[in-house]
């Protein structure tokens, strides 16, 4: 009975001042946060690796209740915790949340505080450091007539952003626009995107932390919607979204009402570009990793694409069906069918991906044109593509440097070296001079 009635070890309250804890990190950093914008949340683990029960007498955020950090301690939002007993051999779980001030400055900021635990007369400290950045919020926002964004601060668009008809905006080099869960921009006039090689203008997603770097469909796209025209978009970057450019202006011409140049767009949930009885012209462009479509154009239009890149493996997404879809016909809700004229010219350009097929061509009966030369295809239809076209079953045929981390330049032991027709596109993606055999690609291979 007096064995049955003993307290088990690891239940018995140490009183020894070497007892002390131990962390999974001695600092839980934050990623970049906007401020007014809350932080994901980070896990702290704190351990016991004494064979007795330890009791943390106060756990406590050092700034108090004006630190920009707060935590949760067996799921309660506290400042400050006491008397928290972790058995011997076990652990706590401490959620660690952080809220920015603005800083009243353009650069990012250092928002510093510290965790304090005292245990038998001994004090340890967990570093909370975040970098705060300012930023201009936009939140179902009509843009103001000829609106110009710089790079002085990032852009934060939550929900949706309208250019209206007859009104632009202007994004000027360097410019950085973060958008959140499911935000659009819509655009009814247009855009002017002028980045440079040396700085590229960047869409992406808003939360900037190691788990969302890569993540696609964290917010829902650019859509040029109809009557848009006169749009550029030039050096920029568009990562993580749903749909990169989705262009739907018909119209009675065939000017182009987006052209799109030195522009990388991946990490796509459904597509890169998609279209639907429009005009794009797009050069020195890279589209990759999409969950469906690099490229889609749909119902008819007119598009030519020069020097670009399109490559959709199957490291994230499974898929099936090929990654680029010409067609003049789009079965509509109602089962009706959009059918018009389609063009299409390609020239210098890679289609490829993990799939045998990677080119769908749909025909309704309407008037298709294909005017395709000097491409690397990843396709067996060469009734739509005569000419100067290779294709073929190893996978790794274009000779890409390392596709999985997003590095579509050409090895050098490329096919797609010297193999396409010269063009007035003078510099490639890279902003480096194309010689008088240009490489077939978004880039020219660097020796």
């Amino acid at each position: 009975m007096f064995a049955l009635s003993c307290k088990p070890e690891d239940e018995i309250i140490t009183k020894n001042q070497n007892a002390f804890l131990a962390f999974s990190v001695d600092t839980v950093l934050f990623d970049t946060v906007f401020s007014t914008v809350g932080s994901i949340s980070k896990r702290l683990k704190v351990f016991n690796r004494s064979k007795n029960a330890i009791n943390i007498a106060s756990l406590s955020v050092a700034g108090g209740d004006a630190s920009p950090y707060r935590i949760f301690v067996n799921g309660v939002q506290q400042v400050q915790a006491s008397d928290q007993v972790i058995l011997g051999g076990d652990s706590l779980l401490i959620v660690v949340q952080v809220t920015v001030d603005p800083g009243q400055q353009n650069l990012p900021f250092l928002v510093k505080d510290s965790l304090v635990f005292t245990t038998n007369a001994n004090v340890q400290n967990v570093k909370l450091i975040a970098y705060g950045q300012d930023a201009v919020f936009y939140n179902n926002a009509v843009l103001p007539c000829n609106t110009t964004w710089t790079s002085e601060k990032p852009y934060v668009i939550r929900k949706a952003i309208l250019v209206d008809s007859i009104c632009r905006l202007t994004i000027q080099k360097g410019a950085k626009i973060y958008l959140s869960n499911g935000a659009y921009i819509f655009v009814k006039g247009s855009i002017n995107v002028q980045g440079t090689a040396e700085e590229p203008i960047l869409f992406t997603n808003d939360r900037l932390d190691a788990a969302f770097k890569n993540a696609p469909g964290q917010w829902n796209g650019i859509y040029f919607l109809e009557g848009s025209k006169d749009n550029v978009v030039n050096y920029a970057k568009i990562r993580n979204a749903d749909i990169g450019i989705r262009l739907g202006t018909p119209d009675n011409d065939t000017i182009p009402d987006v052209i799109v140049s030195n522009t990388i767009i991946e990490n796509m949930s459904t597509a890169g570009i998609l279209t639907f009885t429009s005009d794009l012209y797009a050069y020195n462009t890279l589209v990759n990793n999409c969950g469906s479509y690099t490229v889609a154009n749909l119902a008819g239009g007119h598009y030519t694409y020069e020097h670009c890149t399109f490559a959709n493996y199957n490291f994230i997404f499974f898929r099936q069906q090929p990654s680029v879809v010409f067609s003049d016909n789009l079965i509509l809700e109602d089962n009706s069918t959009l059918i018009a004229d389609l063009s299409i010219k390609l020239s210098n350009t890679i289609i490829w991906g993990s799939l045998p097929e990677e080119i769908q061509v749909s025909s309704a009966g309407s008037k298709v044109v294909i005017a395709a030369s000097n491409n690397i295809l990843r396709t067996q239809r060469q009734a739509f593509f005569p000419g100067n076209i290779q294709h073929g079953s190893n996978i790794s045929f274009p000779k890409f440097v390392e596709p999985e981390a997003y590095n579509y330049r050409l090895d050098t032991l490329s096919p797609a070296k010297d193999a396409g027709i010269l063009t007035d596109i003078a510099l490639d993606l890279d902003g480096k001079e194309r010689d008088d055999l240009p490489d077939i690609g978004a880039y020219e291979r660097q020796e």
